[in-house]
C-alpha cells in the first residue's frame, strides 16, 4: 500500500492497468494525428482556419509521449533534483562552502577539475544559438516553397550543436549519501543534478529532431526531404523544448560558478594547519586576515595581485618557474 498527493491509501497494482491505459492514449492519438496530417496532405497552410487545431492536437501528441515515457521508466532511472529555477537544497550547497578552508584547499585541483568537466564550453551560448536556429528553421519552413538546401544545413547544425552539448558527462547514478570529510563527492553532487537535467533535455530534443527531420539529414534523399508532413509543428515543438533547456543551461552554470567560487575564495580562512605541498595555489583569492602556514604568506604575496583598487583582496597570479609556491594545474 502507498500514499497518493492526497495523502489516501492506493493499491500498488493500480499502477499497471493505469500505464496499459497511458501507453494505449497515447498510441491512439498519434494514429489520429498521423492521420489528419496525411489526409490534408501535410501541413496545413498558415491561412487554413484549422492549423491551430493541428498544432495542438501534435503538440499534446508529443507531450503525452514524454509524460508516458517518464512514467513508465521512473523506476530505473534516477529522478533530477528540483527543477531548473528552483533553488539548490541547503545541504547540497551547505555541504560544500561549510567545509573546513584546508579541506577545500587540499581537493580544490579536483573540484576545478570537475567543473570544467561539467562546462566543457558556455553551454548557455550554445543553447541560445539552438533557439535561433529553431526560429530561422520555423521561418524556413513556413515558406511556400520550403528551401531544401536551407532547410537541410539549419537541422545539420542544430543537430552538430546537440551532439556538442551531450559531451557532459552521461546522467548516473548519485554518488552514495555524503560521508562528512567527502568534499570532492558533494562538489560533483552539486554540479550532476543541474547537468543531468540539461543532458536529458537535450538528448530528448535531438531524438525528436533526428525523428521528425530525418530526410533532411539524409544529404541524398532531396525527392522525401521536400515533403515533412508536421515538420513545421515539430519545429514549434522543438523550439519550446530548447528554451527551456537553455534554463537548465543557466542552473548548471550557476552551479559551476559555486564551484569555482568556492573553491577559491579563501578571504579571512585560517590555513595555518594546511599543507601546501602540490596544491593548486593560482587563482585563491585572500585578504590580510588569511592565516597561511609559516614561512608561506610572503611567498605568496610576491606572486600575488591586488583586486580592485582599495579592496584589499588579492589573488594569487600565474608564478615565475623559479617560484617555491606551485601552481600549475
Amino acid at each position: 500500500m502507498t500514499e497518493d498527493w492526497t495523502g489516501h491509501a492506493v493499491k500498488e497494482n493500480i499502477r499497471d492497468p493505469l500505464d496499459t491505459l497511458l501507453g494505449s492514449m497515447h498510441e491512439q492519438l498519434g494514429i489520429a494525428v498521423h492521420d489528419r496530417l496525411m489526409a490534408r496532405g501535410g501541413v496545413p497552410e498558415l491561412r487554413d482556419p484549422d492549423l491551430a487545431l493541428d498544432r495542438l492536437l501534435a503538440s499534446a501528441h508529443r507531450a503525452a509521449g514524454h509524460a508516458v515515457t517518464a512514467r513508465l521508466t521512473h523506476g530505473s532511472r534516477v529522478e533530477p533534483a528540483g527543477n531548473a529555477g528552483e533553488a539548490v537544497p541547503p545541504v547540497v550547497s551547505e555541504a560544500l562552502a561549510s567545509r573546513p578552508a584546508a579541506v577545500r584547499l587540499k581537493y580544490r585541483r579536483h573540484a576545478l577539475r570537475l567543473a570544467r568537466e561539467y562546462w566543457p564550453r558556455d553551454l548557455v551560448e550554445a543553447m541560445q544559438t539552438a533557439v535561433c536556429l529553431l526560429e530561422e528553421l520555423s521561418r524556413v519552413l513556413e515558406m511556400p516553397q520550403q528551401p531544401v538546401v536551407q532547410s537541410r544545413k539549419v537541422v545539420e547544425q542544430l543537430d552538430a550543436l546537440f551532439e556538442e552539448v551531450l559531451l557532459l558527462p552521461a546522467p548516473r547514478r548519485h554518488p552514495a549519501p555524503l560521508i562528512a570529510a567527502d568534499y570532492v563527492a558533494a562538489v560533483e553532487i552539486r554540479l550532476a543534478g543541474p547537468a543531468e537535467q540539461l543532458y536529458r533535455d537535450v538528448a530528448r530534443a535531438r531524438h525528436v529532431l533526428e525523428e521528425e527531420f530525418e530526410p533532411l539529414l539524409a544529404t541524398d534523399n532531396d525527392a522525401a526531404a521536400a515533403c515533412l508532413p508536421g515538420a513545421e509543428v515539430a519545429a514549434e515543438d522543438l523550439h519550446h523544448d530548447v528554451e527551456h533547456a537553455s534554463l537548465r543551461a543557466a542552473a548548471l552554470s550557476r552551479a559551476v560558478a559555486e564551484v569555482e567560487r568556492i573553491s577559491s575564495d579563501f578571504i579571512g580562512a585560517d590555513l595555518h594547519d594546511a599543507n601546501l605541498d602540490e596544491v593548486l595555489l593560482e587563482g585563491i583569492r585572500w585578504d590580510a586576515s588569511t592565516v597561511w602556514p609559516d614561512g608561506w604568506e610572503a611567498l605568496i604575496r610576491q606572486v600575488s595581485v591586488p583586486v580592485g583598487e582599495g579592496s584589499g583582496v588579492l589573488v594569487v597570479a600565474a608564478e615565475p618557474d623559479d617560484s617555491a609556491v606551485s601552481a600549475e594545474v
